[in-house]
């Protein structure tokens, strides 16, 4: 059955969201000169990307406890926790797709799959849906790696090469979170016996996975 409170709360978290591009806006307007000099689309990106960075920062620790915990030490998958988990995450995206302007083509992608996904998930039961935790698990490690989101908007308000530091660094977390994701994607891949819409759903992960290894490739380029 489909889970119209935590869809309303999306919704609610979308303006949120928004409203949170504001008042980015307004801080660095008056505190950065590189942001100041920035395109009206590329300033909209450092929005996104900062308000990305600071909600899954915030969200993580909680879901650790509600979500993670309950899975890992009594395999019990709280859908309805999860339900809220999956909408904040996505309206992050769905904010990001619908305002924001001239965004990498795989960026692109990436925020349709993971919107159409996360409409998906709302109708799943997570202790029973195979398809439903393998989301979990990567939208968790994803979310673990916010600082990429956070590098992605500081590059922008730094003299070029100033905070190589953060981008090697937010590279190696990064790395580590796709791999261990991909890793018990591949073991779930092998453990469960495939139908076809097992196949539509790896078909549109591989997307997400292509532009995981883009982001993966250049953050740790020299």
């Amino acid at each position: 059955m489909f889970n119209y409170v935590a869809l309303q709360i999306g919704v609610i978290f979308c303006f949120l969201v928004r409203g949170l591009y504001y008042v980015v806006d307004v801080i660095l307007a008056g505190r950065n000169d590189f942001y100041n000099a920035l395109p009206n689309d590329k300033k909209m990106y450092v929005q996104k990307n900062l308000v990305k960075s600071f909600i899954l920062a915030c969200i993580l620790p909680f879901a650790s406890v509600t979500i993670i915990y309950p899975i890992w030490h009594f395999n019990i998958w709280y859908t309805e926790y999860i339900h809220i988990f999956a909408v904040l995450y996505g309206a992050n995206d769905f904010v990001g797709l619908i305002c924001v302007d001239n965004l990498p083509k795989t960026t692109l992608v990436h925020h349709i799959i993971s919107t159409t996904l996360v409409i998906t998930a709302l109708t799943l039961d997570f202790q029973t849906s195979e398809v439903g935790q393998s989301m979990l698990v990567y939208t968790f490690f994803a979310a673990s790696a916010y600082s990429v989101n956070f590098h992605l908007a500081a590059r922008w308000l730094f003299k070029r090469g100033q905070k190589r530091w953060l981008r090697y660094g937010t590279g190696i977390v990064y790395t580590i979170c796709c791999v261990m994701s991909w890793l018990w994607q591949i073991r779930w891949m092998y453990n469960t016996q495939l139908h076809w819409y097992h196949v539509v759903y790896i078909w549109l992960m591989l997307w997400i996975v292509r532009d995981d290894i883009i982001l993966m490739r250049w953050l740790t380029s020299i």
